[in-house]
């Protein structure tokens, strides 16, 4: 039997219509595919980003916070969480950061050594296994003493912020440093200070944290 014209055309179109479904089948699979990897990729900027700017929060912060130490104005601290809310979290930068999430240690440098001394610091996070470990700072350690600059002295203070991560769970091999059982990210900021020559009041107010 010989097809009309017509119904010649109709089998046509009606194949060009299933070839376009299957296509249609297979642009969504591919969306699928490429955007989890692209979402991922945005994600993990941000995680990035995140880190850089709890960086440069935490490096002014810190910065303000030791000017004060540096010129004797933090004298009356009477701990560290009444220094980081006094003279570090109430500054510009300051303010951008959670203050319970700031750690601090102040050292004095040993006489014949600088602030590139090991015994200060070795300029990195104090990371045992994987385990973020302040137990050298202020608050999570009975033996842990903060302390204000003497005038005429080298200071070294360091200050970790341990903040929250976003993708620990897809990227867990990222997420390496692990605080009361949590991946975190941490970022520890130093500055080293010559303290000026200021004077030390005969008596100071009661509670008021020891000098180094």
């Amino acid at each position: 039997m010989v097809r009309s014209g017509g119904d010649s055309r109709k089998g046509r179109g009606a194949f060009r219509r299933s070839l376009w479904r299957n296509e249609r089948g297979v642009v969504a699979l591919e969306f699928a595919i490429l955007s989890a990897a692209y979402f991922l990729l945005v994600l993990g900027a941000c995680e990035i980003g995140y880190d850089l700017f709890m960086q440069e929060a935490t490096d002014l912060a810190l910065q303000a916070g030791a000017r004060n130490m540096e010129t004797g104005a933090a004298l009356t601290s009477t701990g560290e969480t009444n220094f980081i809310q006094t003279y570090i979290c109430n500054t510009t930068a300051g303010r951008l950061l959670e203050c319970g999430n700031l750690h601090v240690k102040v050292e004095l440098v040993p006489a014949g050594d600088d602030f590139s001394s090991t015994a200060v610091s070795t300029g990195t996070l104090p990371v045992s296994g994987n385990v973020l470990n302040l137990s050298t700072y202020d608050g999570t350690n009975n033996n842990s003493v903060f302390c204000t600059a003497p005038p005429g002295t080298l200071i070294m203070i360091s200050a970790i912020y341990v903040g929250p991560t976003f993708l620990s769970g897809l990227l867990p091999f990222y997420f390496n440093e692990i605080y009361n059982g949590t991946p975190v990210h941490a970022v520890l900021s130093q500055v080293g200070i010559a303290s000026e020559q200021f004077s030390v009041p005969n008596t100071l107010p009661k509670g008021t944290a020891p000098q180094c």
